[in-house]
């Protein structure tokens, strides 16, 4: 064997031996499992057998049987006892000191004590296995078939351990068939259809397949708590203080999408942590308060396989002797006190099974509380597991006993275990809208025997009350009398439900209760201030007399409000009720009593009216909150204002264009056409050629104007038109800044003069740029022709009273291909031809010598072409020389176009030197001009 070959093989036996040695790994609550999956919960289902009716008990012998564990009397043994329920029969009883409740599975009775589980034999008793505990707390089991699961667990209560088993045994043999011990706890399982349902960490249920103990599926609530889970005939249970029922609509792991429903119960006494017992902690098999306060009860078969149908249509809840019954909808339909606490009980169609701590059974009718059947064994019980589903012993409802008669014997009994529960029945007696109820209320109040956490309740039960305030007058009337041994009234208790009711017509005997030297100091701020918020403007003249008798009184001296104690570790000193008092009838007078009623309070709060100086600051007090709530107020209406201006400025805001449209700086201009005419008309005083002013310049968001470029760029019209157009506003817009331009068109015509010479038509607007040249060459030909005593058009605009208006126009034609710039050809050429015809004269002259000649053959050229007698040679004439003599006129001495710049900067390359070459997008194109 080489040494390749003996070192796989080592690996191989190092292999082996890690395997065989390290812990075997189980299919089940890993944390990378997948959990609510369709395909997996729509295979559960499927499992699942269908919903049956509970009409019967699930163990072996078919009968209604109960097993309890009993206490230990007289210094004897504990005992399991099982007997027949129908005939308190005892079938069977073994010492044991059981630590959990029993329960029934099939043919199996099974505990648990410190150390062991127990399986004992349901017809006989006899034990059948034992199985050790590891340290840990039994918390239930249940039974599919032959097989038995439990679970134990230790941290659910908290703690750093934190584990949890679970068990497959064999329910006869106790033969281990599979277990898991995890890190996490555990809680009682349910079995059903070949599978097992375990809680696990409140959050998760993890389903193993029987046989292996393997996990086929999991789900797990996102927004609530898993404490407990069951199975039943109708199907699988699980939940905290809901009710969830395994359907498809589990896999959404939410309260919401879940087949769930939750009793409407509202704050029971010591509120219950689950409406089912919690599967994770060990339901207790000695006498314990946890059994004592529970909600029952019972599945039944539902409409359909979404919904939670509950037995009898009843929730019931037991607190020791007390059970009270609900509707679906939470309204209390009976209560009932029985002789013994109840250990446990069965909801079943007719009504509540119960087994009291002596022994006991009651079967409570479901609509009237009253007994229907009733069985004492006299056991002096800790625990008991009942199966007795479907028991049905027949018997008579009785009549229907009044909520309102039952709640008040709940009430006055002598329990004081109970005062919880008590407390919860006056809640409930308070709750009925009738108005004899404020009697039994006033009644109940003044029993000398109540507790005063009672009478506390009482108190703020008469408060919620809206009817029987005649009841509350009659006592509200009511007079001390030492002879007569009549009591005063319970003013505490009546005066704040009167002032709930808002009852007005309680003024005149609360003002009597006020001057009555006899009513009890604690209650007198109680009473001043019913005055004051019941009696408002009349009860003035009372508060005024209550406070001048009292002010400087020695019994009225106190603080008004309790004080914080001077020194560390001091006691904190009340306020004096008969100081609050005064305080709160120096409020009411300041409140309704007008300018009589604030100069009385300004006269009593001075050091010469010897008023208690706590009396004094809080009439000062009364002023400075007024003056502070008036600040207050008008800061408030000016932050209401500045935020309603910021709300309209951000939708005004939100509302702005990101920039505006040529058609918006068109508006602007046309709107503000008067400030610019006169720039406009000077400009033609100076220059009688001109055809068009052009202004580029740039916006800024706030609509404010600035970097114009004019041209033709003469200085004044350049400052004229800068003044101009920096007062104009434009509108606003949401872009930092955009280029703008716009662009003034001076428009004119010939008309028929004297010679016979036509007016010539003006062009369509949408004639292209090289119309109008071709038209300008006409124009001047035509000119040539007209008499001198005749003057040109634009010399009739010279006289002011004849000046034709400026034409404020945008031009919307595009320039061709390579001519970026042909907006402004003449203009911007005539202004440079002009500079360039003063820089160089000779050139010029030369240039017009040159030219008339040219400019005589386009002329007669032209004018045969617009006649329609164009040759060849004329339209070349007018294509090539007629452009060349638009750029130089010989009359005017200009030079042409390759003459005219000797020195000067063209137009269009000035106004290209001045754009912002940081501006973010590009220029609109300008519209074309109309000449």
């Amino acid at each position: 064997m080489n040494l390749r070959t003996n070192t796989r093989f080592a690996i191989a036996l190092t292999a082996l031996f890690a395997i065989a040695c390290g812990p075997q790994y189980r299919n089940a609550f890993s944390y990378h499992f997948a959990d609510n999956e369709d395909a997996q919960l729509a295979a559960i289902l499927e499992q699942l057998p269908e919903a049956s009716q509970d009409d019967a008990p699930e163990n072996v012998l078919g009968q209604p049987i109960a097993v309890v564990t009993t206490h230990a009397e007289d210094g004897g043994e504990r005992q399991i006892v099982a007997l027949r329920v129908d005939s308190g029969e005892t079938m069977w009883s073994v010492a044991a000191d059981a630590a959990t409740q029993p329960e029934i599975l099939g043919d199996v009775v099974l505990i648990s004590t410190r150390e062991r589980v127990i399986a004992y034999d349901l017809s006989g008793g006899r034990q059948l296995w034992a199985y050790d505990l590891p340290d840990l707390a039994y918390v239930g089991a249940t039974r599919d078939g032959d097989t038995i699961y439990w679970s134990a667990t230790v941290g659910a209560l908290g703690g750093a351990r934190r584990v949890g088993h679970v068990v497959a045994m064999d329910a006869r043999s106790g033969r281990e068939i599979w277990r898991h011990e995890v890190q996490g706890v555990f809680g009682q399982p349910a079995a059903q259809g070949g599978l097992v349902f375990v809680p696990w960490e409140r959050q998760n249920i993890a389903v193993l397949d029987e046989a292996t103990g393997d996990e086929v599926a999991r789900l797990r609530s996102t927004d609530d708590v898993i404490a407990w889970a069951f199975d039943h005939p109708t199907g699988i249970y699980y939940g905290g203080r809901g009710v969830y029922r395994l359907t498809h609509r589990s896999v959404s792991g939410t309260r919401a999408e879940s087949t769930h429903i939750r009793p409407p119960l509202g704050e029971l006494p010591r509120q219950p942590e689950s409406v089912f017992p919690d599967g994770f902690v060990p339901k207790p098999g000695t006498r314990s308060a946890r059994g004592r306060i529970r909600v029952y009860f019972n599945p039944a078969p539902a409409a359909d396989a979404e919904s939670i149908h509950i037995e009898g249509d009843t929730y019931y809840f037991a607190y020791y002797r007390y059970v009270f019954a609900y509707d679906l909808e939470g309204n209390l339909r009976w209560s009932r006190i029985l002789e013994q606490d109840v250990v446990n009980a069965e909801a079943m169609p007719h009504g509540l099974l119960t087994f009291g701590e002596q022994g006991q059974m009651h079967l409570l009718d479901v609509e009237t509380g009253n007994d229907r059947w009733t069985q004492d064994t006299g056991l002096a019980t800790a625990s008991v597991a009942l199966d007795a589903a479907g028991f049905s012993p027949g018997g008579e409802s009785g009549e229907t006993r009044p909520l309102r008669q039952s709640l008040n014997e709940m009430v006055v009994d002598p329990d004081n275990r109970l005062v919880a529960a008590r407390a919860y029945a006056i809640e409930r007696l308070a709750a009925i809208e009738d108005e004899e109820i404020t009697r039994d209320l006033l009644d109940l109040y003044q029993q000398q025997s109540m507790p005063g956490a009672l009478t506390e309740a009482i108190r703020e039960s008469l408060r919620t009350r809206r009817s029987g305030a005649q009841f509350l007058m009659e006592a509200l009337a009511r007079r001390y009398d030492y002879l007569e041994d009549t009591q005063a009234p319970p003013l505490e208790a009546i005066v704040p439900a009167l002032l709930e009711m808002e009852h007005a017509e309680a003024v005149p005997q609360l003002i009597h209760h006020m001057m009555d030297h006899e009513t009890p100091a604690r209650v007198l701020p109680d009473v001043v201030r019913a005055v004051v918020r019941l009696g408002g403007e009349d009860a003035v003249p009372a508060l005024r007399t209550f406070l001048v008798l009292y002010h400087a009184d020695s019994e009225f001296q106190g603080p008004v409000a309790d004080q914080a104690p001077e020194e560390e570790g001091g006691q904190p000193v009340s306020a004096d009720p008969e100081a609050r008092a005064l305080a709160f009838a120096a409020e009411g007078i300041f409140e309704h009593g007008g300018v009589e009623g604030r100069e009385l309070l300004a006269s009593l709060s001075v050091e010469t009216a010897r008023t208690h100086e706590p009396i004094a600051a809080y009439i000062q007090g009364l002023y400075q909150s007024e003056r502070e709530a008036e600040e207050r107020r008008a800061q408030e209406e000016e932050a209401a204002a500045q935020a309603a201006l910021a709300e309209a400025a951000a939708e005004a805001e939100a509302a702005l264009p990101n920039r505006l449209s040529q058609e918006q700086v068109n508006q602007t201009f046309a709107a503000n056409a008067d400030s610019i005419r006169e720039c406009v008309a000077g400009e033609l005083e100076r220059n009688p050629r001109l055809n068009q002013v052009r202004l580029v310049f740039i916006l800024s968001s706030d609509g404010q104007a600035s970097e114009l470029t004019v041209a033709p760029n003469s200085d004044p019209l350049v400052e004229c038109m800068r003044g101009q157009v920096a007062d104009i506003e434009f509108p606003r817009f949401r872009q930092r800044r955009m280029r703008a331009n716009f662009v003034v068109s001076i428009r004119g015509g010939t008309e028929e003069v004297e010679g016979g010479q036509p007016a010539v038509q003006p062009l369509p607007e949408d004639a292209p740029w090289w119309a109008w040249s071709q038209r300008r060459a006409a124009l001047r030909g035509v000119a040539e022709q007209v008499p001198a005593e005749v003057e040109p058009w634009w010399a009739e605009r010279e006289p002011p009273a004849e000046e034709p208006e400026p034409v404020f126009a945008v031009e919307t034609h595009e320039c061709p291909p390579g001519l970026p710039n042909c907006n402004e050809p003449d203009q911007a050429s005539d202004t440079q031809q002009q500079q360039g015809q003063q820089a160089s004269a000779g050139q010029g002259q030369q240039g017009a010598q040159t030219q008339q000649g040219q400019q005589g053959q386009q002329a007669q050229q032209g004018q045969q072409g617009q006649q329609g007698q164009q040759a060849q040679q004329g339209q070349q004439g007018q294509a090539s020389q007629g452009q060349q003599g638009q750029q130089g006129q010989a009359a005017s001495g200009q030079g042409q176009q390759g003459q005219a710049g000797g020195g000067g900067t063209p137009w269009w390359a000035a106004a290209a030197a001045e754009e912002d070459e940081e501006e973010e997008e590009e220029e609109e194109p300008a519209p074309p001009r109309r000449r």
